[in-house]
């Protein structure tokens, strides 16, 4: 007797936060002006120093994105452009290169960690168009949960300042979309990606720890998720990997290389904006 495969509907949608339901490219502007001030006083800069060291790292890293993304140990696990607060962690990792300051990988981490948590803090709420409404409606249709790796009181605050109350939505901070675990075996290491130009790290255990444990409260299979976010190395390459569907909510510094990879992708869907999220979605179910 043979086996019939079912593909089933999207039953639960697993949100990313910041650059997914908020426009963090001008939330972040305060945040950003303020790692860059706290990098210039480490490194014993003037304020026209920093300014013109940062501006140059910056234009280095556009001009040779493959050599350059977010480091942990030697691996790269997602690229420079993938948002603001990337791209600050990618210049800080070569003005230290520069300067031949924090080569010891732990204690680098740790300062890097210092600059976000300290200025994160600082960014301001600015939700994209139609996102209380993309909410409401998608929260009609799905069960919705949040997974970031910001801090949940963070982005419990932020929901706060929504239109409408979205408190009953579970949020999971934390997440650690960037961690590897390299002894974790449940898959490859890594899997090639047209155009990335370098291999594409897979074994992000506490991303899949979460990830599971929302399937488990809602007792459903990874073909009835979706997830949803900004930026395909940290959001969206696990879940597509375990047979999720994925969708790709795009900024205008997105690589056409991740568009390209989401939309080639048997379950990748890019949209324009949050209104095509529901519409796909709702297809799918």
């Amino acid at each position: 007797m043979g086996i019939s495969l079912i593909c089933m509907g999207v039953e639960i949608v697993v949100l990313d936060f910041d650059g997914t339901l908020t426009d963090v490219d001008k939330e972040a502007v305060p945040a950003i002006e303020g790692w860059k001030n706290d990098v210039g006083r480490d490194l014993g800069f003037t304020s026209e120093q920093i300014q013109q060291r940062w501006v140059a790292a910056e234009s280095k890293i556009k001009a040779n994105p493959i050599d350059y993304g977010w480091l942990r140990g030697d691996k790269i696990i997602a690229p420079a452009c993938a948002d603001p607060f990337v791209m600050a962690t990618v210049i800080t990792q070569v003005l230290f290169d520069e300067e031949g300051k924090y080569s010891d990988q732990s204690e680098r981490e740790k300062v890097l960690g210092g600059f976000f948590s300290d200025n994160y803090r600082k960014a301001t709420t600015v939700f994209k168009d139609g996102a209380d409404e993309f909410l409401s409606e998608l929260r009609k249709l799905f069960g919705v949960y949040i997974a970031t790796n910001s801090d949940t009181s963070k982005v419990s605050g932020k929901i706060e300042q929504a239109l409408s109350d979205h408190s009953a939505v579970p949020i999971y901070g934390d997440a650690k979309k960037y961690n590897l675990h390299p002894d974790w075996a449940e898959v490859p290491e890594s899997v090639e990606r047209e155009g990335f130009g370098r291999p594409l790290f897979l074994r992000r255990r506490q991303y899949y720890d979460v990830l599971q444990k929302i399937m488990g409260d809602k007792g459903v299979s990874s073909d009835q998720v979706a997830v949803v976010g900004d930026i395909y190395e940290l959001d969206l390459l696990l879940p597509e990997y375990t047979g999720m569907r994925t969708v790709l909510t795009p900024r205008d510094s997105t690589a056409d290389c991740e568009l390209v990879a989401v939309s080639s992708a048997p379950k990748g869907y890019v949209t324009k904006d949050l209104v095509q999220v529901v519409q796909h979605l709702e297809s799918d179910k």
